[in-house]
């Protein structure tokens, strides 16, 4: 019954060219937007007891609930839109033999540490794991029919959610392809020299220019939350907008300062 059912979710995923995840790994994935929304949620409630109930007990209008909850409905929009489209598959043309495929995945999982879960002749399912590059790790599926095959990368829904991989995800793909040509065009595996990651580079300093003054802006707002408002809902809002920015900010910090010490 598991086979059949494994076989019916391939299927399915080559039909729609987009990743399928189980209900765990879809909460995961979408974890930000699951967030954001229940921010809206507490507030759509207060606008029930004002409107509906008139068992409001907060100092709020109701005009002044909606301009705070506007923006975290507009962020949990955004955000479904990027996790949606990330679970897309990329299309590559290649008429390899299984012996070709195999070499291809072993280089790819030697270059960048992948460990292989699952190596079939249709399916191939692999995880790197977190090592200090600003990534959690990510999840690899490979889908084999025809002369084509279906590659995705996403941050890993079965560790800690994560919304950016720092280019992982880009780099797992782009030294598969890369690893394809070699192995298409008899090219041998190269002596490689170990790259460090640059936590200074041009790309994520530009990430952390948007990251950490909204992190900032979270803890400013959820702290306000706690000090100014009088519901309980409004309060757990509040907490958990600096307890998720706090930990953004904490891990990216230590990021930041293991590398400085190892160089």
């Amino acid at each position: 019954m598991r086979l059949e059912r494994n076989q019916e979710w391939i299927d399915r995923m080559k039909n729609s060219k987009r990743l399928k995840l189980t209900t765990m790994q879809a909460f995961t994935h979408y974890q930000i937007v699951f967030f954001f929304l229940f921010i809206v949620l507490l507030t759509a409630w207060n606008l029930f007891e004002i409107y509906v109930t008139d068992t409001y007990s907060g100092v709020r209008t109701g005009e002044e609930l909606l301009i705070v909850a506007l923006p975290f409905l507009l962020l949990a929009g955004l955000f479904a839109f990027v996790q949606h489209r990330r679970l897309r598959f990329k299309e590559i043309d290649a008429a390899l033999t299984e012996e070709q495929f195999q070499e291809v995945v072993q280089r790819t999982a030697k270059d960048l540490s992948w460990r292989i879960d699952k190596n079939n002749n249709t399916f191939f399912r692999a995880h790197r794991s977190w090592n200090w590059t600003g990534s959690w790790g990510e999840m690899v599926t490979i889908i084999k029919y025809k002369n084509h095959l279906l590659i995705n990368s996403i941050c890993d829904p079965d560790y800690v959610s994560s919304i950016i991989s720092y280019g992982q995800n880009k780099k797992n793909i782009d030294v598969f392809k890369k690893n394809l040509t070699d192995v298409l065009n008899n090219t041998p595996i190269e002596v490689k020299i170990e790259k460090v990651n640059n936590e200074w580079s041009i790309k994520r300093m530009i990430i952390r220019l948007f990251a950490y003054p909204f992190c900032a802006f979270l803890i400013v707002f959820g702290a306000y939350m706690l000090v100014e408002s009088s519901t309980f809902n409004a309060m757990i809002s509040g907490l958990v907008a600096m307890v998720v920015a706090g930990v953004y900010l904490y891990l990216d910090m230590k990021i930041l300062a293991t590398k400085t010490k190892d160089k």
